[in-house]
């Protein structure tokens, strides 16, 4: 029952036992064995740190190309048996192949809590898929969030140059050639929910529920993917379709080059250039998804001329079903179970961290309150 719920409430185990046992139990006999059998199924809480390094052995030969960062409280020292966990990351191989496959570059970081006797926080990178769903690249448990845990993923040129650019500047106009219209929205808040199960488990127990939801929700999205018409997602399509009826009382005229200028009612007037595949409305440069202003142009540049093209070769190849179904080719590979796998031959060994005040945690505001 625990096994299959770590989540129980105690009354409903008292409840139970009770009526399939007729026997009447207290309800502290039943939060002591409920503990002793969460510890047999998920582990120990200290132990699982004593073996953090074997888990992490087997995990970078069975997903080829993976980084692991696994870092100790103080400077390693061969005269100290014992070292204190600090933070340790992980990027599984597969999905930085799938990554660089989705032609997306831009990332989205966020953070969430440990509900474990050592608190800390599971840290998350991800980036917006050509579904305009998530895609998970790495992830990484750490003392707290503080620049130090995230230094490991800072570019430094890059923060100097983003340091040059007015705040009141949002993402959209930075990072134009990115198609990232959804990059300021909680999209990776949803891939921490989705998480949240597996916060209150042991460090190996989280480590692994959230590579069997990778290894999970890649399965899924192939099954979307195979099923999917095509030749652009499913969203897209959508997207592409809504903007295609909105062509009420829109007509465009040509100037003899590339160019187009677009009347619509409400004043609605923008110049297109179909060369820079650009709206003076700026939808289309920043989306990758024609706006109905090039669409009502491409419909004119084919009563012009002919080998205009289908509506879909317009929009940017990010969208595109090809490049979704490149970005999860790739597969997360299962490991072996925890009394297989390889012993680390390091001298120290790993202990438990130590005690953190969590940054924003509600309790620690009120007692500054």
């Amino acid at each position: 029952m625990v096994e299959s719920n770590p989540t129980v409430p105690l009354r409903s185990i008292q409840d139970h036992v009770q009526k399939m046992l007729q026997v009447g139990v207290s309800i502290h006999k039943v939060h002591r064995e409920k503990a002793t059998t969460t510890k047999q199924v998920t582990g120990d809480y200290t132990k699982q740190y004593e073996v953090l390094r074997d888990y992490l052995m087997e995990l970078q030969p069975t997903n080829v190309g993976t980084s692991v960062k696994l870092e100790v409280v103080n400077e390693p020292n061969s005269a100290i048996e014992t070292w204190q966990f600090k933070r340790v990351y992980i990027s599984l191989g597969e999905l930085k192949k799938g990554f660089k496959a989705g032609l997306r570059d831009i990332l989205g970081l966020d953070d969430d809590f440990i509900k474990d006797p050592f608190p800390g926080q599971v840290l998350t990178t991800v980036v917006l898929a050509s579904n305009n769903g998530i895609y998970p690249l790495a992830y990484a448990i750490v003392e707290t969030e503080n620049m130090s845990s995230w230094k490991c993923k800072f570019d430094k040129d890059a923060f100097e140059w983003l340091k040059k650019t007015p705040f009141n500047i949002g993402p959209e106009v930075i990072f134009r050639q990115s198609r990232i219209k959804y990059i300021a929205q909680l999209f990776v808040q949803f891939f921490n929910n989705k998480l949240s199960h597996g916060r209150n488990k042991p460090i190996i127990s989280c480590l692994e529920y959230i590579r069997q939801y990778l290894m999970k929700r890649f399965c899924n999205v192939k099954k979307v993917v195979s099923k999917a018409p095509g030749p652009l997602t499913p969203t897209t399509s959508k997207l592409l379709e809504r903007n295609r009826e909105a062509l009420v009382q829109n007509r465009a005229r040509w100037n003899g080059t590339a160019k187009y200028e677009f009347y619509g009612p409400w004043y609605d007037h923008h110049v297109v250039d179909m060369t820079n595949t650009s709206c003076t409305c700026r939808r289309w440069e920043l989306k990758g998804i024609p706006c109905r202003h090039a669409i009502a142009t491409i419909h004119e540049m084919a009563d012009i001329r002919d080998n205009v093209g289908e509506l879909y070769t317009y929009v940017n190849k990010v969208y595109w079903l090809q490049t979704w179904n490149e970005a999860y080719s790739y597969t997360v590979d299962p490991i072996k179970r925890r009394t297989m796998l390889p012993k680390s031959t390091y001298p120290f060994q790993l202990t438990q961290p130590p005690h953190h005040i969590q940054s924003g945690d509600q309790r620690s505001r009120e007692r500054e309150v």
